[in-house]
């Protein structure tokens, strides 16, 4: 991705047609870094988007919505200030500097204030959004910057706003073919490739336009060695930069590569080129699938670390208590010293150390008993009894411990799968999950708990019955126990982690279509997706059961019959739209 000059420029063009005449009705910061004019015009709302993330520095209209405020409750003090001076506006005029990705928005005042700008500089991690007035006075900034960070242009109140330093390089609406050329080859000469020596010679070039144009110019006729006909590569430099001048451009999205420009990529034909005709709404549909697509995958990994080191702690659990166990052991041999004693308590010498007497079980075998010289025999036995009694209560505990750590690890298991499998909401519902369970700290502990409404998927089946389907223990519980009638059939794969399915409004036993599509759906979202067999059962609602003390999802169910279905059967994963 590459919000470079062209881009810039063409986003310019849009909003010039777009907003002047828009007032300003709120400014909102969603999150640091982020802010949102909410517009009115002409009986439309519009958000407008700055962002000088370093990753995703940006600005273009968006469907985002305000009310995402309240993840960030505490304004910044450029916030406030933009309030202040902007509620209320009226945006005159909207110009973009050539060949910059600067953007400035020029308002009409409000009574008794002054004059402002808001200039938006999108430049990667240098990225910032400034508030000028009068005499181009910095009123304020996101980001102040001081005079010892950047000796040629400092950001902060009361000082005047510099205009970017210009790099040495050449105008490309502006250069000839002689400037071009000297320029071009002194750089191909300190540059590995031409796309490297033409990105350094003119000004307004990212790296991926410069591919382009190499491009270009090769299919034109050049040869590899470019020094022989730089003079093509002006040509189609000029062309491009005079096409985007004149507002002849195609934004274009390329999905699988993550990128998109302001032309049409002939280097990259063989991908899949989506055009747009509104670059504003193509940048806002590209950016929010791809920070939802980055924040799912490091919630994603946040859960799962947690889940894993609680897996690793049970893992140590399950150790230690398999050893305590084997000291368990000796309880049967106290029990058989204390009895041996008590029916042979004559036989044992008063203050022997050692007593051999006849097995109870085996009457021509011997056994060695040891003894406390102090105790007579029946003490001894009783000693032997007491430990015993104390070896076998510990180890009932030791093996309750042991089958409550074997369900939490099972617990875990089912946990990773869902994490793996889910996406947006049910990936929040299972964070609230891993809250409730200890597995994660409540940041948010002393606050009003956030409500996360569970969302099954829904599906039809073929004669037209509903399926519901949990995406993770929460919903699983849900559609279990709560939107589940007794009378309902519930399906899960069977000794795998997988999804609660119910099929509804039917009765026992099912249609054979209902039973095929319902159990199709149980083996489909579980971990033996991709298995050619697996073995669902399925039961009434009525005959399942949550497990006692246990954690959401766990459950014993009974009465029950068994499927085979193919959780590959390409007919059935077309007809519910399944990859």
């Amino acid at each position: 991705m590459s919000f470079d000059t062209l881009i810039m420029q063409v986003v310019t063009a849009e909003l010039q047609e777009e907003l002047p005449g828009a007032v300003v009705q709120k400014v909102t910061e969603p999150i640091r870094g982020e802010i949102i004019l909410n517009l009115y015009h002409q009986g439309r709302q519009l958000n407008l988007l700055f962002s000088i993330d370093s990753k995703y520095a940006r600005v273009h209209l968006s469907g985002k919505a305000d009310k995402k405020e309240k993840h960030n409750t505490q304004p910044s003090p450029f916030c406030m200030l933009l309030r202040k001076y902007l509620t209320g506006c009226r945006i005159l005029n909207l110009s973009n500097p050539p060949l910059e990705r600067i953007l400035e928005i020029t308002f009409e005042p409000q009574a008794g204030l002054i004059p402002v700008s808001l200039i938006a500089e999108i430049m990667s991690r240098r990225s910032n959004l400034i508030l000028v007035g009068e005499d181009r006075l910095i009123l304020g900034a996101a980001k102040i910057v001081g005079w010892e960070k950047n000796p040629l242009r400092a950001i902060y109140p009361g000082e005047k706003y510099r205009t970017v330093p210009k790099q040495n390089k050449l105008n490309p609406l502006q250069m000839n073919t002689e400037e071009f050329t000297t320029v071009f080859l002194e750089n191909l000469a300190l540059k590995e490739k031409p796309e490297q020596a033409l990105l350094a010679s003119v000004d307004g070039i990212s790296p991926l336009v410069a591919q382009e144009l190499i491009y270009r110019s090769r299919q034109k006729g050049i040869s590899a060695d470019v020094k022989n006909d730089s003079t093509v590569i002006f040509n189609e430099t000029r062309s491009l930069f005079s096409a985007i001048n004149e507002k002849q451009f195609t934004p274009v999205l390329l999905p699988d590569k993550n990128i998109y420009a302001a032309i049409r990529l002939n280097h990259l034909s063989a991908e899949v080129q989506i055009e747009h005709a509104v670059i504003n709404e193509m940048l806002d549909r590209f950016y929010s699938g791809l920070i939802r697509t980055e924040f799912e995958i490091a919630l994603k990994g946040l859960l799962q670390n947690a889940v894993n080191r609680r897996l690793s702690a049970l893992k140590r659990k399950e150790l230690a208590l398999k050893k305590d166990l084997k000291t368990t052991e000796l309880a049967s041999q106290h029990r058989h010293f204390g009895e041996l004693l008590l029916a042979y308590g004559d036989q044992v010498p008063r203050g022997a150390d050692t007593a051999l007497l006849p097995d109870l079980y085996q009457p021509d075998e011997k056994v060695i008993v040891p003894l406390n010289p102090s105790r007579t025999a029946a003490a001894n036995a009783q000693h032997y009894f007491n430990r015993y009694r104390k070896a076998k209560t510990g180890r009932d505990e030791l093996l309750r411990q042991l089958k409550i750590t074997d369900a939490e690890t099972e617990y875990c298991r089912s946990l990773l799968y869902s994490i793996e499998s889910a996406g947006g909401n049910s990936l929040a519902e299972i964070r609230l999950e891993l809250i409730d369970a200890g597995y994660l700290r409540d940041k948010q502990k002393g606050k009003k708990k956030e409500t996360v409404l569970p969302q099954p998927l829904i599906f039809k089946s073929g004669s037209g019955k509903t399926i519901m389907v949990g995406r993770n223990n929460r919903q699983n519980d849900y559609v279990t126990f709560k939107a589940a009638v007794r009378r309902d059939i519930w399906f899960h794969i069977r000794q795998l982690p997988g999804s609660h399915v119910i099929l509804k409004e039917t009765g026992w036993p099912p249609e054979e279509v209902d039973l095929a599509d319902a159990a199709f759906l149980a083996a489909y979202f579980s971990k033996g997706r991709e298995s050619r067999t697996a073995d669902v059962d399925y039961t009434e609602v009525r005959h399942v059961r949550r497990r006692p003390g246990s954690n959401p999802g766990q459950v014993f169910y009974e009465n029950y019959e068994t499927v085979t279905v193919n959780p590959l059967a390409q007919d059935l994963r077309k007809q519910f739209n399944l990859q």
